[in-house]
């Protein structure tokens, strides 16, 4: 492919690696979005590539509903057990502070203990339930990607390459996230404080 071609220049338009399987899983909505609005809505679209479109929307959508089948119970993790290990944590520094505070040699070893304790159940659940999780989500965020790879570089062999790029929603300067200016609950846009 040449330089410039419609493959190349979406990946530049590529979502961060290191981002989110949340972000990755509104990256890729984006893009499915897009892909189905051409089937739907580009009259220039000869018959054959409107097919090859509609077949490629039908692959991107198995690849999301993947990820978000992943994306799911890591986020409910995260917002259901995981805080309330950390809150088990805080919980344990405040009443260590408490004791150094008081003075109280007795109570200050005691608090110490049980931030030990609550600092080691915080360290086993990443080991043994948050490890085995982030690593199914990592996985399906390889596979989403490779599929967008792979499906810029067929459709880059039959449409133009401003379609191929239209594809794609602008990014944030870092790329961590989809950009949306006009949606104030949106992380991308300017923090509320």
């Amino acid at each position: 492919m040449s330089a410039g071609s419609g493959a190349e220049r979406a990946a530049r338009r590529r979502l961060s690696r290191g981002a989110s399987g949340l972000r990755h899983l509104r990256w890729a909505r984006e893009v499915l979005a897009t892909l189905e609005a051409h089937v739907e809505r580009n009259p220039s679209l000869a018959d054959a590539d409107r097919e090859a479109l509609r077949g490629e929307a039908r692959a991107l959508a198995a690849s999301v509903q993947a990820l978000s089948g992943a994306v799911k119970p890591y986020r409910d993790f995260l917002e259901r057990t995981r805080v309330r290990y950390r809150g088990h944590v805080r919980v344990a520094e405040h009443l260590v502070r408490e004791a150094d505070a008081d003075g109280a040699g007795g109570a200050a070893e005691a608090a110490r203990e049980r931030l030990g304790e609550a600092l080691t159940e915080l360290a086993g659940m990443e080991e043994t339930q948050r490890r085995p999780l982030k690593e199914a989500l990592s996985a399906e965020i390889d596979r989403l990607r490779e599929a967008m790879a792979q499906m810029d570089a067929r459709l880059g062999e039959r449409v133009s390459a401003a379609l191929v790029e239209s594809l794609y929603p602008p990014l944030t300067d870092d790329a961590s996230r989809v950009a949306d200016d006009c949606d104030p609950d949106d992380d991308a846009t300017a923090s509320p404080r």
